[in-house]
């Protein structure tokens, strides 16, 4: 059974918005998932991933930064493609 991509675009953007801030071990896996799907994102995606990391006042801890950051520099890219 293959997985539908609009459902899997849907749950990613569910699990980055439950993830971001939470200290938890979701942040790395979370950014892995949408690294490594990227093709499955839309233009407004990747400005609400920007979006949202620059309004979160709390990231989390200090690893959960490092890869928050390293999304908001790979959607950047990801934007001006």
């Amino acid at each position: 059974m293959e997985i539908d991509k609009g459902d899997l675009r849907l749950t990613i953007l569910g699990c980055f918005r439950y993830s971001l801030g939470r200290m938890t071990y979701m942040p790395s896996h979370t950014v892995m998932m949408i690294k490594n799907n990227r093709e499955i994102f839309r233009k407004e995606d990747w400005k609400s991933f920007i979006k949202e990391i620059d309004e979160c006042s709390n990231l989390g801890m200090d690893c959960d930064k490092i890869k928050w950051n390293e999304l908001k520099t790979f959607a950047v890219s990801e934007d001006s493609e």
